[in-house]
């Protein structure tokens, strides 16, 4: 399931373990196969289960998020393009960081995964009210630490 995937991914921060979590996620939904309502959606209920793991493992360690360098060797114009890039992905990811765990939620549900305020408010089981608070919030502060980030300033090019 490629959106379990990107949930597993940005809560991970790994390929390796996201693919891990969607493979323990999915023998556990299969052993809950009984508690599963099927007048509701499916993706819902298996990304509550797939969130619930993958925050179990965050809590068993430290989360780590590496955001991939691409080198790029074409020209002195198109290299430093790529690396003004690459900065402020990275400006960006640690922005990501500082947020809290609620906060953090929603912006990669919102920004990573696409998904609508009403798809993020049935999947957290809030009103869609809340969503559009804390990402109202989660923005502030993300622009708040990317002003005082100097990889982040400067022309994008």
């Amino acid at each position: 399931m490629q959106r379990g995937y990107v949930v597993a991914y940005r809560l991970l921060g790994s390929g390796d373990a996201a693919r891990d979590a969607c493979q323990e996620a999915a023998a556990r939904a299969l052993r809950s196969r009984g508690r599963y309502d099927a007048s509701r959606p499916f993706y819902p209920w298996f990304y509550r289960i797939l969130r619930n793991h993958c925050l179990d493992r965050i809590a068993a360690r430290k989360r780590s998020v590496s955001v991939a360098e691409t080198p790029v060797q074409v020209s002195d114009a198109v290299a430093e393009r790529q690396l003004v890039h690459d900065e402020r992905a990275r400006a960006v990811a640690r922005a990501i960081e500082t947020l809290s765990d609620e906060h953090r939620e929603i912006v990669e549900l919102r920004h990573f995964s696409d998904l609508s305020y009403e798809h993020i408010a049935e999947l957290l089981g809030c009103p869609v009210g809340t969503v559009m608070s804390r990402l109202y919030r989660a923005r502030k502060r993300m622009r708040d630490a990317l002003a005082k980030d100097p990889d982040f300033s400067g022309d994008p090019r």
